[in-house]
This record gives structure tokens, sequence and C-alpha cells, in this order.
């Protein structure tokens, strides 16, 4: 009987050990599987095409490149978006004060078309012009390592009507790790909330991260004294943005 009972425990082990081979495999290759998916190759390839452009206009604009490129993915759903193969936009940017050739224009009575690039590099570069205008003059008040309260500014200033963009833009930031294209680090401040459009009123009570060097009366009199004072840029679509659906 003990011999038996030895045979079975020699039997045993080499077979759980196959087995606890498999499910270290199976659990690896899941696990692997898993971070794979949750980055799509195609934003991957817009990173890499981009982020020598977007880190340019940052040194040279002030614009953070994770702001930048997080904004390019979203609008133009990683450079795939109609607009962006047929007019090199890739910020959804209206053709107003424009003398270049527009991109369509006629599609509805209240449209004036968009501004179409010669190349995605003209895009980014009038990307980084735009957000020099006075309207977005408080975003610079952040340290370009700061998005999230850049992802949130964009939105107080009207850079976009939905209430979920900043949240979009930084999960595409923390998803991809844009944050260390400049030499970033992932912040964990406090979460964007989701907000009502009534809440615009007061904007500063919802810059969530790092506090404006200035006090929000004066910086509420320098937006209130250029909001009219822009010959050149006016603000972009500010209509519909990608929902997250059509980032998949």
């Amino acid at each position: 009987m003990s011999f038996n009972f030895e045979r079975k425990i020699i039997d045993f082990f080499p077979i759980n050990k196959r087995i606890f081979g498999f499910c270290l495999f199976f659990a690896v290759f899941c696990a692997f599987s898993a971070t794979a998916q949750s980055k799509q190759q195609r934003y991957l390839d817009y990173i890499e095409r981009y982020k020598t452009v977007a880190l340019q206009h940052e040194r040279q604009f002030g614009v953070p490149a994770s702001i930048t490129l997080a904004q390019g993915i979203l609008e133009s759903s990683g450079g795939q978006s109609k607009m962006a193969q047929e007019a090199n936009n890739h910020f959804g940017i209206k053709a107003y004060h424009w003398q270049g050739e527009v991109y369509g224009q006629g599609d509805s009575l209240r449209s004036v078309g968009y501004r179409k690039y010669g190349a995605p590099e003209d895009s980014f570069l009038d990307h980084a012009m735009f957000l020099k205008g006075p309207r977005y003059s408080v975003l610079y008040e952040f340290d370009v390592t700061d998005y999230r309260s850049w992802a949130q500014g964009l939105r107080d200033c009207g850079y976009a009507e939905d209430a979920n963009y900043p949240a979009k833009l930084i999960k595409i930031i923390e998803q991809y790790e844009l944050y260390s294209l400049n030499g970033g680090k992932r912040l964990d401040g406090a979460i964007v909330q989701q907000t009502d459009d009534n809440d615009d009123e007061q904007p500063s009570t919802r810059w969530h991260h790092r506090k404006r060097r200035n006090n929000s009366q004066q910086t509420a009199a320098v937006s209130n004294q250029d909001e009219e004072k822009m010959p050149t840029y006016t603000p972009m679509r500010q209509g519909r943005v990608l929902s997250s659906a059509d980032n998949d």
C-alpha cells in the first residue's frame, strides 16, 4: 500500500507542474492581449507620426504636446476621419477669416465650411496659432506638463460644448502615456467631473488641478476684454465632439 501511495505522489506532481505552467502562460498571454487591445495601433501610429511636430509647437507656442496629440486623435479619430483624409484638417477648424480652399461649405444653411490644408502639418500649425488667441490666454498660466488643467481649461474657455471633452482628452493622454513626451508624469489630481452647461458662469471653480497664478477677477477681466479682439481666428467647431464610440 505504501508503494502505491508513493507512486501516486510521483505521478501527481508532474501533471500539476504542466497544468501550472500552462495556466501561467495563459495568464501572461491574456494580460499581454488586454494591454495590446487597450491601445489601438492606429493611434500609436498617429502619435509616432506627429509627436515631433507637436513637441516643436510646444517649444514654439507653448501648447502642450500631449494636449495637441490628444485633440488630434479625438477630433480626427486618429487621422482616419473623412475631414482629415480629404482636407488634412485634424482639429475641425472652421473657415472663418480663411482665404484658402474650403471643405464642406454649404452642407447646411449655417455652415461656413472648414479649412482645407495642403498637409496635416499645416493643420497642426494652424491649431497652435489658434490657441494663441486671447480667448485661451489664461491657459498659458499652467505648466506644459499640467495636462489636466489644460484639458479642463479648453472646455472652460469655450473650445467645445461637450461637458465630457476634458475627460476624453485626459483618458487619451493617460492611456497612451502622452504626458511623458515632454518629461511630464501622470498626474493623480482630482478626477474631471461631468459638468452642466449652466456652470459656465464660474469656469474657475472647475480648474481642478493647479491654481492660476493670477486671481480670478484679473483673469476674468482679461478674458472679457479680449473676447472681441480676434480679427484672425474664431472659435473652432463648438458643436458635436467625437464621442468615445466614434474612436473605437
